[in-house]
């Protein structure tokens, strides 16, 4: 029972990059311009190279991709906050913080022989994108030109990463204190499970930016003249 709840999470966790990637295909001609959008589509694909080659690298060499995939999902949803945030002053700081953060995550990885998953360097990436994401939700939660804050696609994309790096936040600080079977069979299912629901939220944004760009270039209605 337990390993058919593990290989049903699984096989959600690529389906759900495979739907992001179709459904970016599928808006494709309007999302040219939307940088963030092309981003979130990128980044499912990268996952999904990297879940479907799983088996044929060693355990050394799965370190260094995995650090390098941490560097980037951090640079991805980093980015994607960067443009959307308006105060220049924090704008300056997440170029500062990001710089440190790629020094001592190279530093880290130089010298730290870790097993399967780079924790720490994951902790610290959590907890900055969420510093960053409460305030882009504080800095729209008081923009007064827009009446709902979900009418916006990078809302739920905001939301989706913030969901997923809270909820997998103490599996992966804690992966390599934990035997790989207790990591895998027990508790891996919930990082699947919040990533499909990330996905879902990243899809949701494009429905929500192909219905805007609807409604602005829609004909506008003009009164009959007789």
């Amino acid at each position: 029972m337990t390993k058919t709840i593990e290989n049903l999470f699984k096989y959600l966790h690529l389906s759900s990059d495979i739907l992001l990637i179709l459904v970016c295909l599928w808006f494709i001609n309007r999302i040219k311009k939307e940088r963030p959008l092309i981003l979130v589509a990128v980044y499912a694909l990268l996952d999904l190279l990297i879940n479907i080659f799983n088996n044929w690298f060693s355990n050394q060499w799965w370190s260094y991709i995995w650090s390098t995939f941490t560097f980037v999902e951090y640079s991805i949803f980093t980015y994607i906050l960067w443009i959307n945030i308006r105060w220049s002053l924090l704008r300056k700081f997440i170029i500062i913080i990001s710089v440190l953060f790629i020094v001592f995550t190279t530093v880290f990885n130089i010298a730290t022989n870790f097993d399967r998953i780079d924790s720490i360097p994951i902790g610290v990436e959590t907890i900055l994108i969420l510093i960053f994401s409460f305030y882009y939700l504080y800095e729209q939660m008081n923009d007064s030109t827009e009446l709902f804050i979900y009418s916006k696609y990078q809302f739920w994309i905001v939301i989706g990463f913030m969901l997923y790096l809270a909820g997998s936040f103490f599996l992966f600080l804690f992966a390599n204190k934990l035997g790989e079977n207790d990591v895998i069979k027990r508790f891996w299912f919930l990082t699947n499970c919040f990533y499909v629901l990330m996905n879902i939220l990243f899809i949701v944004s494009f429905f929500i930016h192909a219905k805007r760009r609807g409604k602005m270039y829609s004909p506008k209605l003009r009164p009959y003249l007789n």
